[in-house]
């Protein structure tokens, strides 16, 4: 499984020292792709993938790229931005109304606990794009 990659096209969008942001955008293809379940581009829209490159003088602002990912690393970024923030908010929830919270307190503390989530997220986002690793690849056609 690990071998397996998580491919989507691009256009690279801004260049910065080594980080290279790439606005990759939903295909028609996402549709017969294996990884779908895993990957948030399906979902519709753009999303915007930073790479860390070594070289980044060989790419351009405006050219189109191949990111990818293993489909390891793509289950890694769904866990932590869908699956653990969902149980955030239930653990929040259920152990409120255990205690005997209203159910209006117990959700709004719920939503302020995933909010929180998020919050730290955001501040260990450095740490977590050393985790979750993309590639960037030119295009030859």
């Amino acid at each position: 499984m690990e071998n397996e990659e998580i491919r989507h096209r691009g256009v690279i969008f801004d260049i910065s020292g080594r980080r290279i942001d790439v606005a990759v955008k939903q295909e028609d293809a996402c549709g017969s792709c294996k990884a779908k379940s895993v990957c948030a581009v399906g979902e519709g829209g753009e999303r915007i993938v930073s790479v860390m490159s070594e070289v980044p003088g060989i790419y351009q602002v405006g050219e189109e790229v191949e990111v990818s990912t293993s489909k390891v690393m793509g289950v890694k970024a769904v866990m932590y931005a869908y699956v653990f923030p969902f149980f955030v908010m239930l653990v929040i929830l259920l152990a409120l109304l255990e205690l005997g919270a209203s159910e209006s307190t117990a959700g709004l503390s719920a939503l302020g606990g995933v909010i929180l989530y998020y919050i730290v997220l955001y501040f260990f986002r450095n740490k977590l794009e050393r985790t979750i690793i993309f590639k960037i690849h030119k295009i030859y056609e």
